[in-house]
């Protein structure tokens, strides 16, 4: 059988034909626009993302202008030259601007020159499809405050063991001191230990017969490990003989700025004499020295400070060995800014006679990554180093407070954490975030 095709069959065809591929077109079209909407979606996202990071970033360069001077005497309306001497333009007004280009992002952050100094940060990064910078911005609020807001206080992980104890006393209280000096009948329960590390599995573990008459904490999502008789709580609670940690007296919500350690005060510095049996003299006032290798004493060697303040440059760290000696005198204040990669606070330790841990200050520049204590004298003092691995072992007490990078506590000593080295007189203060809110650029 023949078929013939009409004209009117073949205009079907090639209608339906039309149709069919108008059809396929428009759904084609549909998903490659589906995708091409997807994609700047998807980037927009990323830049919108990367705007913030540059924003943060600019908020840590405020951050560390504001506290150029923090641990120091120097208020912060006198930074001002220091301001200028580092890059930043001056605006008028108080008012400083820095930016800084961070691949295909940049940032600029505006700082006030004030007490309760304000920083804003604005990110910018480019969007290729627009061809045109997107922006956020971010303002912060911040308020002074002291570096020593706990007896122990770590960026990361810390290690409870052995049968040491932890407590408070005020010295500046007499109700919770005698004479300024730890009195245990008048010990407190805020010998608080915290991390600011999140979402770390064990990050405060807790072991042995270890008593801890204060709270703990973690940064958000970490969590606590406690073995043994470990007990953690008020001193009523750890008296009664409980073990683990009391119900409401630990959280994970802890949100602090860990700054870096306050950079090396200006002046003269002369060459510090080499270890043996050396008295320096402040005169009244405050002198500085410094040593370029590491400043390692033996045997009955000393290093005494009398009469004043010295500020001692450390460049490649100290180490006390057998019964050698740091004293402090009555009237005396020494503070120690520790480089090169471990320091070793060991043999008869330092000898802090003022009996106030204010006039016994160490801070731990970023290439100090180990401290450890373990002298025969007790310590008296305060240890700032957010690098560094800090060991504390033996059985002398510690009355004072420290802040590192980790912990590992072990032994048979007591640690008294001196609450009034948490106000505005410790005599080591930094600015912290009080505010942050995201605002239009």
């Amino acid at each position: 059988m023949q078929i013939t095709l009409t004209r009117a069959n073949h205009a079907s065809v090639l209608l339906v034909t039309v149709f069919i591929t108008g059809f396929l077109t428009l759904i084609l079209g549909g998903f490659l626009y589906l995708a091409s909407y997807e994609n700047t979606a998807v980037a927009r996202s990323q830049i919108w993302n990367e705007s913030m990071v540059a924003a943060e970033a600019g908020i840590e360069e405020g951050l560390s202008m504001i506290n150029r001077f923090a641990g120091t005497t120097t208020p912060i309306e006198n930074w001002s030259e220091r301001a200028i001497y580092n890059g930043w333009e001056d605006l008028g007004g108080n008012t400083y601007l820095m930016q800084r280009t961070i691949g295909n992002a940049f940032y600029r952050v505006y700082i006030t020159n004030q007490a309760s100094p304000m920083i804003k940060s604005i990110g910018y990064v480019y969007n290729p499809k627009t061809r045109a910078y997107l922006s956020r911005a971010v303002y912060i609020q911040n308020a002074g405050g002291s570096y020593f807001r706990a007896g122990i206080l770590a960026k990361r992980g810390i290690g409870l063991s052995g049968s040491l104890s932890i407590d408070s006393f005020n010295s500046q209280d007499s109700a919770s001191s005698t004479g300024g000096q730890y009195d245990i009948t008048k010990r407190r329960d805020n010998g608080n230990v915290g991390t600011v590390v999140s979402n770390l599995v064990s990050a405060i573990v807790g072991s042995g017969s270890a008593e801890i008459r204060g709270r703990l904490a973690t940064g958000p999502a970490s969590t606590i490990q406690t073995a043994g008789s470990f007990s953690s709580g008020s001193s009523a609670w750890v008296d009664a003989g409980n073990n683990g940690i009391q119900d409401g007296w630990s959280r994970n919500d802890l949100n602090l700025y860990v700054p870096e350690a306050p950079p090396l005060p200006g002046g003269t510095y002369f060459a510090l004499p080499a270890p043996g049996s050396v008295t320096i003299n402040a005169g009244g006032g405050t002198v500085r020295y410094y040593y370029n290798s590491k400043y390692s004493m033996n045997n009955y060697n000393y290093l005494q400070i009398t009469n004043g303040t010295v500020i001692l440059d450390a460049r490649a760290g100290l180490r006390l060995n057998a019964q050698a000696e740091i004293r402090i005198a009555p009237g005396s204040r020494l503070v120690v800014y520790l480089g090169s990669s471990d320091t070793r606070l060991n043999g008869g330790g330092v000898i802090n006679t003022t009996g106030y841990a204010t006039n016994c200050v160490f801070y731990g520049k970023n290439t100090c990554t180990q401290i450890e204590v373990n002298g025969s004298a007790a310590f008296i003092g305060q240890i700032y180093a957010p690098y560094s691995n800090i060991q504390l072992n033996g059985n002398s007490d510690i009355i004072g407070s420290m802040v590192g990078d980790t912990f590992d506590v072990n032994g048979s000593f007591a640690f008294h954490y001196d609450e009034s080295l948490s106000g505005p007189n410790s005599g080591s203060s930094a600015y912290r975030v009080v505010a942050w809110r995201e605002v239009t650029p």
